[in-house]
């Protein structure tokens, strides 16, 4: 053996025979012991002595102990995402789960003092806690980690892991909606009789969470609940958290709200457009189809419900009827306005178009005749004189042209009349649009915000 081997076997020696410890068996015999070397053995007999004749997959039952007390919390790390149309809802959190084991016992001064050790929880009893409204087909973590057992039998595990469940999506105030997601854990296979479950606080965990761009989890109180099922006579208890979500409206009333609103604005520019530009019905018929890509939107967004209705498809809904009735409005000023080889009648001009034209503050054109016009200070009898004498000249020369002349005349202002009847209908249906629209918008915002 050369200087180095030497001088390294000597270093073995010191290490090992430096901290080797006695630990004494329960013999009562001061002079028979365990040599063991180093904390590594320590924990090598203590987990030896604990799984000697252990029974992982038999519920610990001792006297006294005939129920075993099980507690549930959970730290919530992150919320992935709520997938609202297939009502989904995915979960990056943290299982607390303790119980006592009584066949885990022992005592820390025949251990060199150890009060506590890890171990793979396949080697011992765990409790079957499943999710009840979990999709997925196996609890994510629940065998793939160690628990933490304590000298007096408690084991402390906590594993991290993926919830998947079913979170039921009320829409009715959406985009400014409030959410509340139920996770329910409990056990299988024990009943109440056999197997306690509480929480040891009232609310989840929420201080390692990160924060989600469309979420903001309030709170995630809980609730134990002892259940009779139709299957069994006893009861079966439960832990379920109402995890309280609140939806952050910016990315709706910027990239929705707000556009559809002005673009229902659009609409009633189309009673502002001249007849003659051509463009009234286009426009209108435009917003409708813009208003319609919104909904679609909308509706890809949420879930198919028969319960409630949401205030924003109802919104999406009113601006469609509002644009498509200003369509028809405008293709019936169209067809007024182009009524110009028509008759209008008495009943018309003096029941609609003189009261609706004062409403509306649209000047109609004074109606003129043949007759000559005097002063007040001519003489009456000379101008009558002078008007009856020109009306038989008139009337035996001029006959056929005076006859084709006030024909054309009445053309003439009948069709200004039809064009001013159309000009206002265009200002009473800007007025109707814009009350409409006012009355609509303010009835669904204010029902959104305190129904």
């Amino acid at each position: 053996m050369g200087k180095y081997g030497t001088v390294l076997f000597l270093l073995m020696e010191f290490y090992i025979f430096g901290s080797g410890k006695i630990i004494k068996d329960n013999t009562g015999d001061d002079s028979k012991g365990t040599f063991t070397y180093g904390s590594s053995s320590v924990l090598n007999n203590l987990s030896t002595s604990l799984l000697t004749n252990y029974g992982a997959e038999v519920r610990p039952l001792c006297p006294g102990y005939e129920r075993v007390n099980v507690t549930v919390d959970i730290a919530i790390r992150q919320l992935i995402s709520l997938d609202e149309p297939e009502q989904l809802i995915h979960f990056n959190m943290w299982m607390r789960l303790g119980w006592i084991d009584c066949n885990l016992r022992w005592n820390p001064d025949d251990f060199n003092g150890t009060d506590s050790i890890v171990l793979p929880i396949g080697l011992i009893w765990k409790p079957d806690v499943t999710l009840y409204e979990s999709i997925s087909a196996e609890f994510y973590g629940f065998k793939d980690y160690r628990a933490l057992i304590y000298s007096d039998g408690y084991v402390a595990y906590n594993f991290p892991t993926k919830i998947e469940a079913l979170c039921p999506i009320d829409v009715a105030k959406f985009p400014f909606d409030s959410q509340v997601c139920e996770l329910m854990f409990g056990s299988w296979s024990y009943n109440g009789l056999q197997l306690d479950i509480r929480s040891k606080n009232v609310e989840g965990d929420l201080s390692s969470m990160k924060e989600h761009v469309e979420w903001i989890v309030e709170k995630a109180a809980n609730v134990r609940h002892e259940v009779y099922y139709g299957c069994c006579p006893e009861p079966f208890i439960d832990v379920t958290f109402y995890i309280h979500l609140k939806r952050k409206p910016a990315y709706y009333i910027t990239n929705i709200i707000v556009p559809s609103f002005l673009i229902t604005m659009v609409a009633s520019f189309g009673f502002l457009l001249p007849v003659d530009s051509g463009e009234k019905v286009g426009l209108e018929l435009t917003v409708m189809l813009a208003m319609s890509v919104f909904q679609l939107l909308v509706a890809d967004k949420l879930p198919p419900s028969a319960d409630s209705t949401p205030w924003i498809a109802m919104f999406f809904s009113f601006t469609l009827i509002l644009s498509g009735g200003s369509s028809l409005w405008q293709v019936m000023v169209l067809n007024i306005h182009h009524r110009g080889d028509r008759t209008m009648s008495r009943f018309t001009k003096c029941y609609l178009l003189k009261p609706l034209a004062y409403i509306t503050c649209v000047k109609l054109p004074r109606l003129q005749n043949n007759r000559y016009k005097t002063s007040q200070n001519e003489d009456k009898i000379i101008s009558k004189l002078f008007n009856t004498l020109n009306e038989r000249r008139m009337s035996k020369e001029k006959e056929v042209e005076i006859s084709t002349s006030s024909e054309s005349e009445k053309e003439e202002v009948d069709s200004d009349l039809w064009i001013h009847y159309a000009l206002v209908l265009d200002r009473l249906g800007f007025v109707v649009f814009l009350f409409s629209l006012v009355t609509g918008c303010a009835y669904i915002f204010i029902g959104i915000i305190y129904n």
